[in-house]
């Protein structure tokens, strides 16, 4: 079975980018086949993320518009492969394009789509084109509304299987009642916790081999949270922030 993962958040800022890239990073490294998409029309960031901006020749909206084969808009990144989004909004754009361009994907086990910010069009269309979702929160109010809002959007849109991911956590803040503590985060959100990412400063580093991951907590973190998604029952461990 295809897993097709949303990575949505409902507010912007709160490291989702970069979670969706580290995720599809980590997946392919456990030897899946993985499409990573952006589905932020006209804000996308994966590109830039990944140091691939400059090459950019064809999105997935020429794909499904007709402009151009799927294998033309597909980009290598390290061991997977990533589909960008464009960069102005397309009126001939339908809910449910990309739902089937990623169900004709068969070549790939493992669709991780970047949804927008917001729950507006480009959140309904990646939420149409997945089955499961990683909702991505910081443990502050003003994002935990958001994503209690998200995830009760998903839901209406057929994502039933939603987990939530608190991002860039500090246990020292949330102690001193400067940052929510996870089970608020979990009441809140009325959404199950798949992982919790430690704050580190340092995340992405931009080599030539295309990995841009370094070692260091959070992708520790983000390393357990592909294997709860691949199935495997991982303990839950909340590191230190650097």
């Amino acid at each position: 079975m295809q897993h097709r993962i949303v990575v949505a958040s409902g507010k912007g800022g709160v490291g989702k980018s970069t979670l969706s890239a580290c995720l599809a990073q980590e997946m392919a490294r456990r030897g899946h086949s993985v499409l990573l998409i952006d589905c932020d029309i006209g804000l996308r960031s994966l590109d830039l993320i990944l140091g691939v901006d400059e090459h950019v020749l064809f999105t997935w909206a020429d794909v499904v518009l007709g402009r151009c084969e799927l294998h033309q808009a597909i980009m290598l990144r390290g061991d997977f492969h990533l589909l960008c989004a464009p960069l102005q909004p397309e009126r001939a754009l339908k809910d449910d394009m990309l739902q089937k361009l990623v169900k004709s994907c068969t070549q790939y086990d493992v669709v991780i789509v970047d949804a927008p910010a917001g729950i507006g069009f480009g959140f309904r269309m990646a939420c149409l084109a997945a089955n499961r979702a990683v909702v991505v929160t910081l443990a502050d109010p003003i994002c935990v509304r958001a994503v209690s809002a998200a995830v009760r959007q998903l839901r209406q849109h057929g994502v039933q299987d939603a987990r939530l991911a608190v991002n860039r956590f500090d246990r020292k803040l949330a102690l001193r009642g400067q940052l929510l503590m996870i089970d608020d985060i979990i009441d809140q959100t009325e959404t199950q916790l798949i992982g919790v990412v430690p704050q580190e400063s340092r995340l992405f580093a931009q080599t030539a081999d295309g990995m841009p991951l370094q070692e260091g907590i959070a992708l520790q973190a983000v390393r357990r949270i592909a294997g709860r998604l691949d199935g495997e029952n991982i303990p839950l461990v909340i590191d230190a922030a650097e």
